[in-house]
Order: structure tokens, then sequence, then C-alpha cells
């Protein structure tokens, strides 16, 4: 009885630790809210892809130390292939993929050139959006972060 009891607890408890477990990747759906009301960081990437896979560590702290942004990275890939990337890094963030056109994805966002990275900086209640393709940096996030909050008047 002890021995199933631990094994339950064991099983729950490694569940709940791995936010890469592949269930808990969702299909992005097409106008799907984002995360936060105020200021989000959307992250349009690819398992495939370095300079996607590079930035990861440096928008997972971003959203660490900023839990007032809703950050979420939405894969342009297949599920299996998000779920076998997120095994190797924690991130703290909901991860979403689009297997199927990724053009409306892409437009959605502003990306009119269909590459990736492509993360946008989105303040929808006061109008204020800026977009950097390639690797994203730290400095640019933060720069970023207090611009929106000038120009929308948040703390």
């Amino acid at each position: 009885m002890k021995t199933n009891i631990f094994a339950l607890v064991m099983a729950l408890l490694l569940t709940a630790c791995n936010p890469s477990d592949s269930n808990a990747i969702k299909p992005y759906k097409d106008g799907e809210a984002l995360p936060h009301p105020k200021i989000n960081i959307i992250n349009l990437w690819a398992s495939w892809c370095e300079p996607c896979r590079q930035e990861m560590p440096i928008l997972s702290d971003f959203a660490t130390q900023h839990p007032e942004v809703g950050v979420i990275g939405i894969a342009l890939d297949r599920k299996e292939n998000v779920a076998k990337f997120l095994q190797t890094l924690s991130v703290p963030y909901p991860i979403r993929y689009h297997d199927k056109d990724a053009t409306a994805v892409f437009r959605r966002f502003g990306n009119n050139t269909g590459g990736i990275p492509y993360t946008v900086i989105d303040a929808p209640q006061c109008n204020f959006r800026k977009a950097f393709f390639g690797k994203i940096t730290a400095p640019q996030l933060e720069e970023t972060l207090t611009q929106a909050k000038k120009q929308c008047q948040y703390q």
C-alpha cells in the first residue's frame, strides 16, 4: 500500500513539475486571447530554428522577472517537435503550436515576410506595438517594455 501511494505521489510530482509535457502544449487558434490584458510579448518560433532556440532562455528570464507582462510562444511547428525540444529547456510561459498554414499567424501579428524568430511587444489598450525580426535581446525587451509602459502610462 505504501509503495502504491509513493508511486502515485512521485508520478503526480513529475507531471506537475514538467511544463514541457506534451499534454501542456496546446494548438494556437487564430484570434486566441493573449495572456495579459495590458502588455504581451508574442514570440513566433520553431524547434528547428537555431536563433529561436537561442532566444528562449532570454524570453524565459524576462517572463520570470516581469510577471506583469504576458509572454506566449507560438511554435510554427509540429506538436511532436515542440514537445521534444521543450524536454531540453524549461519555459515558464505558455507555448502553443500551429502546424497548418503559418501565413495566417504571420499576418495576425504583422509579419509580412514570414521570417522567424519574430517577436511582438503589444499593448492593445493604448495601441502600442513593436516588432523584432531575428533573435531578440534582453536590452531590446527591457527598452521596449519601458516604451510601452510610458506610452500606456502603466507603472
